[in-house]
């Protein structure tokens, strides 16, 4: 695992998720992040993305929820 930052983009992050037997691809991490249910940040054109925020992720079971879209509006559960 030497290979591997704590920090790396998005096609990066996903070589490492298959290294180490994590089933997320990397337009799978592109819609978390785009949706916001990954913690990431810009840097430039670049997401970089955390590795212990994907683990937290999936631990916590915060991923892959379904969200319903309304047009461009996103709802609001309250």
């Amino acid at each position: 695992m030497s290979d591997f930052t704590q920090v790396a983009t998005i096609p990066k992050t996903a070589q490492r998720c298959k290294a180490e037997g994590i089933g997320l691809s990397a337009r799978q991490l592109r819609y978390l992040c785009a949706t916001g249910q990954l913690k990431h940040t810009m840097m430039g054109r670049n997401v970089l993305i955390y590795w212990p925020n994907v683990l937290q992720m999936l631990e916590s079971g915060g991923g892959m929820q379904e969200t319903k879209k309304y047009g461009n509006v996103r709802r609001v559960e309250v």
